[in-house]
């Protein structure tokens, strides 16, 4: 058996799986055909027939038919696909173009490899190849129910009876409904904007190890005494932005259990400070908190973009109690 005989559908995939990472990722094409053709084959099938080679490297008479690998590369490419862009949600990168691809492209060129792998560790004459032989389905044998003899075996997805005969509609106009779903999300993608433009404001402390994280942020604090507090802002606006911190004590009455406040018995403004982040960068503010007030005293922190109001409060602004 020659060698593109077994290797020509992987190479492919690979080949395929480069150039929609370097047309998404390198060339940032928005040329809509060459994205389309790029992101659709990336999208529903290259992942999933990594995948399935990897797992089948073997040729199998009675094992899965070309038209078998093909729909079930198409289901396990939308899975892989969904999970590559619910893993990319808990990165600090979010559920973004350039993350999700680079995942898929990896995925596929990994899962492309072993397969060839695989595949060379057998026989020739067992080694998996694509060929449409006279026992496979054909598209019009999917829609109609033909009688066979006892000992006629049918091909793959090829009705019995009229039941499996609507399953079968029902999966075209599936594979239909995705194929258009992904066009329009390659067509309309160079269009539409990664994320919503936002700010993300947080407070973190030090913990024992030196890290700055938010569970370490000081739950009691002495009068006179200095906490070391980071102010933490980052921008997704689209443009360099300056923000002003407020720092706000309020003296209060807890409920008896001391989770709720009952009601705020005074309002002390303890500082106020400006930070200019630019587009897409991070930055962490250093402050030593020193309350002036004993008693329960809860401390906001409170972030506003452009002017500071003239009597700024936790009722008219979302900031981060400490």
């Amino acid at each position: 058996m020659r060698a593109h005989q077994w290797t020509l559908d992987l190479l492919s995939v690979l080949a395929l799986g480069v150039a929609a990472a370097a047309g998404i990722l390198v060339f940032d094409l928005t040329w809509t055909p060459i994205r389309l053709a790029l992101s659709l084959p990336l999208v529903l099938l290259l992942p999933g027939y990594a995948f399935v080679s990897a797992l089948f490297p073997e040729r199998a008479d009675d094992g899965f038919s070309l038209l078998e690998r093909l729909v079930l590369s198409v289901g396990l490419s939308l899975a892989i696909v969904s999970v590559a862009a619910y893993v990319a949600n808990f990165t600090p990168y979010g559920i973004r173009l350039a993350p999700v691809a680079i995942a898929v492209v990896g995925w596929t060129v990994v899962f492309a490899v072993i397969g060839l792998v695989r595949r060379a560790r057998y026989p020739p004459q067992e080694r998996y190849r694509i060929r449409w032989t006279a026992g496979d389905s054909t598209l019009p044998a999917l829609f109609s129910v033909q009688q066979h003899g006892i000992n006629t075996q049918r091909g793959p997805f090829e009705p019995e009876n009229e039941r499996q005969l609507l399953l079968n509609v029902f999966l075209v106009f599936s594979v239909l409904v995705l194929i258009v779903g992904g066009a329009y999300l390659a067509v309309a993608a160079p269009s539409l904007p990664d994320t919503e433009p936002h700010t993300e404001y947080y407070l973190l402390a030090e913990n024992g190890d030196g890290e700055l994280v938010a569970n370490a942020l000081p739950t009691e604090l002495s009068t006179g005494s200095a906490e070391p507090i980071y102010v933490g802002i980052e921008n997704h606006e689209g443009e360099t932005q300056t923000y002003t911190t407020v720092v706000l004590q309020q003296q209060v009455t807890l409920t008896d259990d001391g989770s709720e406040i009952e009601s705020v018995n005074g309002e002390e403004e303890l500082d106020r400070f400006e930070t200019t982040v630019q587009n897409g960068e991070t930055e962490r503010v250093g402050y030593e908190l020193s309350p002036t007030a004993s008693g329960d005293v809860h401390v906001w922190f409170l972030l506003y973009q452009g002017d500071v109001p003239e009597d700024p409060s936790p009722r008219t602004r979302t900031g981060l109690p400490v």
